[in-house]
């Protein structure tokens, strides 16, 4: 998330208006990415760790008003890219960027917390989060989670690596070009 809400800043400033819809494909895959991540910690996440490591309730409350302030931002992106003047776009993204990087300090909190639940409730936890994920993420998570990776073996499965540098990867490459060489 923060390497492609980098990304987005970056090209920000270099878009015109006839390179908007390829930015606002990437930017629709992204928003995707996030709705998901931040729906499941809500819905999924959250509670379960919460009747393993009851202390993080208060901060698990401020996480999701952080998704609240990130609902927010995104619209404001997705409104500036549909309105069609690429000038308009770099204050939305600046601001989604802000309020994505500030909220990604969720880390600190969730990483000790995952280190004190059983392992068998974590594996159970990572499945439903997986399951939960609509196709339009499933179908460009694997590469996206390995784009800028030099060597991703043992980061995840092989055949999950395989099918998503093969047939998954087609579709996310193409879709980075809106950020990646805006115009």
């Amino acid at each position: 998330m923060r390497r492609d809400s980098r990304r987005l800043a970056a090209a920000a400033p270099l878009l015109t208006s006839a390179g908007l819809s390829r930015a606002a494909e990437r930017w629709r895959q992204l928003r995707a990415i996030v709705d998901w991540h931040h729906r499941t910690e809500d819905e999924i996440l959250w509670p379960r760790l919460i009747e393993h490591v009851p202390e993080i309730a208060a901060d698990s409350h401020r996480m999701v008003q952080d998704h609240v302030a990130l609902d927010d931002s995104m619209f404001r992106v997705t409104k500036a890219l549909k309105g069609g003047r690429a000038d308009l776009i770099g204050g939305p993204v600046d601001t989604f960027d802000t309020v994505l990087h500030r909220h990604l300090h969720e880390e600190k909190l969730t990483f000790p917390a995952f280190a004190r639940v059983p392992a068998d409730v974590f594996a159970a936890l990572e499945r439903r989060v997986l399951a939960a994920a609509p196709f339009r993420v499933k179908r460009v998570l694997p590469p996206w989670l390995l784009d800028g990776l030099p060597q991703p073996d043992g980061l995840m499965p092989g055949p999950v690596r395989l099918v998503g540098r093969t047939l998954l990867e087609g579709a996310y490459r193409h879709s980075p070009t809106g950020i990646l060489e805006p115009r």
